[in-house]
């Protein structure tokens, strides 16, 4: 297990540390499942399979690449003990958070409940 520690300081301007707990294979394929789940209830006329390509697995964190340029990344991390999905958005000055959720990133299908959620709320 990959263990990074992110400086939230320059992210958030606090002084919290922030572990990283990778995400993996299981999390992207819940994620795409859960975005076909979706546009299969909706009228939407999206190609529900190709919605995989949306999303990106980098280093243990997922991105959700919108088409329109607006890509999110989403990072589970641990807080003062808190274990938290994290969206970020990209900025001029780079990825900058833009919300957090609290998940159990052991269970694959709520953590994608969780990131699509936030892409839902971010990209509406």
């Amino acid at each position: 297990m990959t263990v990074l520690l992110i400086d939230q300081a320059s992210l958030r301007g606090g002084g919290e540390l922030a572990v990283h707990h990778p995400m993996g294979a299981g999390h992207e394929q819940a994620l795409a499942q859960m975005a076909r789940e979706f546009y299969e209830r909706s009228d939407s006329h999206a190609e529900t399979e190709s919605l995989a390509s949306n999303i990106t697995l980098d280093d243990g964190d997922l991105i959700w690449h919108s088409g329109d340029g607006h890509d999110l990344l989403f990072t589970v991390v641990d807080v003062s003990g808190t274990l938290l999905v994290r969206a970020l958005e990209r900025s001029s000055e780079g990825w900058v958070t833009v919300a957090d959720r609290p998940v159990d990133p052991r269970d694959a299908a709520s953590t994608a409940h969780a990131v699509w959620q936030l892409i839902s709320l971010l990209t509406a």
